[in-house]
C-alpha cells in the first residue's frame, strides 16, 4: 500500500492513518519521516538525495511527520512550524542543490485534526535524468530500491543516461504506427471526410508497467474526454485499448466525425475529420490553432482529473489536406480571403512533438509552449511564422 496512485488533493489525515493502520512500509515509492529536515549541511545533503533518488527511479512521497520503526509508519506526529514558510525553504533547496533541477515536485500539507501538518513532498519520475546532487562541491548520484536510496554503479548510471533517447523513439514509433494505420482506415471507427486532425498527447509516465487508468470511471463519465468540437462525448463503449469516446450516439454508425481512445496507460488519440470546409470552390482549414490549443487544454485537464500528472508530449500530424489553404484570420465566421494560405503541397504533414512540463492554465502559456508546431503550421502553409502571435510573441485570441 502506498499513495502515488492517489492524487494529492485527495490525501487527508483518514488516508495517513489507514497507512498506519495497514503497516504500509517504506519502499521504492514512499519514505516517512518524524520530523522536518534541518538546517545542517548534512541535513540538506540528506534532504537531496532522497529527492534525487525518487525521481531516478520510479518517482514517489517524502511523508513528513509520521513516525516509523525500522520503516513501517507507527503514528501520526504532525510538524508544528508554519507550512508556507517550510515549502518555500525546501523549494529553495532542491532548486539550487540539483542538476538538472526536477520539474513538478509538489508539495501538499495535511492538515490533522490535533494541530499541525503531515507535509507530503511528491517527487515526479523524472524522464531527463539522471539528477545529481551537487551541494557544497559533491556530485554524487542516487537511485532507490525498496531497501531505501543507494548510489547506482556505472552500468545502472549508462542505463540512466540512456533513458531519455530510448523513450522519446518509443513515442514517435507509436505515433507513426497509428497514423499509419489511421491513413490506412484502420481507424477504431470509419471517419467521415478525409481532412484529419490527429493529436496525441503522450504523459511520460504511460510506458510504466504500473500506469493503468480507471477505465470505469472514464467510460461513466461523458464530460470527460470528449471529442473536439463536442462539450461532452456522445458514445461510449470499452475496448480493447481501453475506452472510446465517439461524435456519433449510434453504436452501430457507419461513419463519426470525431473520436477520442483514451489508452488504458493514459495515451489519448484525439482525431477530427472534419477540419477542412468549402468555401468559393475551395478547401479551407479554419482556425485550426485555436481548435489545437482549446483541446489540449481539455485533454490535460482530463488526465490531471484521473490522476495522470505531466510531463505530456504531445505530437500533431494532419493527413488528406493537399490542395486545402489554411484560413489564419482572428475573427470568426469572417472570410478574409487575404488570410489564406498558399495550397498545401502534401497529403500529410506531422509536426515535431513538444513537451509540457505543467498544465498551462490560460489559452496564451498553451500557445506558447505549442509555437513550434504552430510555426510549422504557417510554414506548411507559406508563412514564416505563426500568425496568431504578435510581435512580442503574445498569443492574439480569437474574436467572435
Amino acid at each position: 500500500m502506498a499513495l502515488l496512485h492517489i492524487p494529492l488533493k485527495q490525501i487527508d489525515e483518514a488516508r495517513l492513518q489507514d497507512l498506519i493502520n495497514a503497516g504500509a512500509a517504506e519502499s521504492r515509492t514512499i519514505e516517512y519521516k518524524r520530523t522536518s529536515y534541518g538546517n545542517a549541511t548534512a541535513d540538506y545533503s540528506e534532504f537531496l538525495a532522497d529527492m534525487s533518488s525518487f525521481a531516478n527511479t520510479s518517482g514517489g512521497d517524502l511523508v513528513l511527520g509520521i513516525a516509523a520503526t525500522n520503516g513501517t509508519p507507527t503514528a501520526i506526529a504532525p510538524l508544528s512550524m508554519p507550512m508556507e514558510g517550510e515549502i518555500l525553504r525546501l523549494e529553495q533547496v532542491a532548486r539550487s542543490g540539483l542538476q538538472p533541477r526536477i520539474a513538478n515536485i509538489t508539495f501538499h500539507p495535511v492538515p490533522i485534526r490535533a494541530g499541525g501538518n503531515v507535509l507530503i513532498i511528491r517527487v515526479p519520475r523524472s524522464y531527463n535524468p539522471p539528477h545529481r546532487v551537487i551541494r557544497q562541491g559533491s556530485i554524487r548520484f542516487w537511485a532507490r530500491s525498496a531497501a531505501g536510496k543507494y548510489e547506482p554503479d556505472v552500468n545502472e548510471l549508462r542505463l540512466l543516461f540512456n533513458a531519455v533517447p530510448q523513450l522519446a523513439d518509443r513515442i514517435r514509433d507509436f505515433r507513426l504506427d497509428r497514423i499509419a494505420k489511421i491513413a490506412a482506415g484502420q481507424a477504431p471507427v470509419q471517419l467521415m471526410n478525409r481532412g484529419i486532425v490527429i493529436i496525441h498527447v503522450v504523459p511520460l509516465s504511460s510506458f510504466d508497467v504500473t500506469t493503468i487508468l480507471p477505465l470505469r470511471r472514464i467510460k461513466q463519465d461523458f464530460n470527460s474526454f470528449a471529442p473536439a468540437g463536442s462539450r461532452m462525448a456522445s458514445g461510449v463503449r470499452i475496448n480493447f485499448d481501453g475506452v472510446l469516446k465517439t461524435s456519433n450516439a449510434d453504436p452501430q454508425a457507419v461513419q463519426h466525425r470525431a473520436y477520442v481512445q483514451v489508452y488504458r496507460n493514459g495515451i489519448i488519440e484525439a482525431v477530427d475529420s472534419t477540419i477542412k470546409a468549402v468555401s468559393s470552390g475551395r478547401p479551407i482549414i479554419s482556425y485550426l490553432d485555436d481548435q489545437l490549443i482549446s483541446h489540449i487544454m481539455r485533454i490535460f485537464n482530463d488526465l490531471v482529473a484521473v490522476g495522470i500528472e505531466p510531463p505530456y508530449a504531445v505530437l500533431v500530424s494532419i493527413i488528406g489536406v493537399a490542395g486545402a489553404q489554411f484560413n489564419f484570420a482572428r475573427v470568426q465566421d469572417y472570410d478574409w480571403s487575404s488570410n489564406y494560405s498558399e495550397q498545401l503541397d502534401r497529403d500529410q504533414y506531422h509536426f515535431n512533438e513538444v513537451i509540457f512540463e505543467t498544465v498551462p492554465t490560460t489559452p496564451g502559456d498553451c500557445a506558447s509552449v505549442v509555437r513550434p508546431i504552430l510555426d510549422q503550421i504557417a510554414n506548411a502553409g507559406g508563412t514564416a511564422t505563426s500568425p496568431i502571435f504578435d510581435e512580442q510573441g503574445r498569443y492574439i485570441p480569437l474574436t467572435r
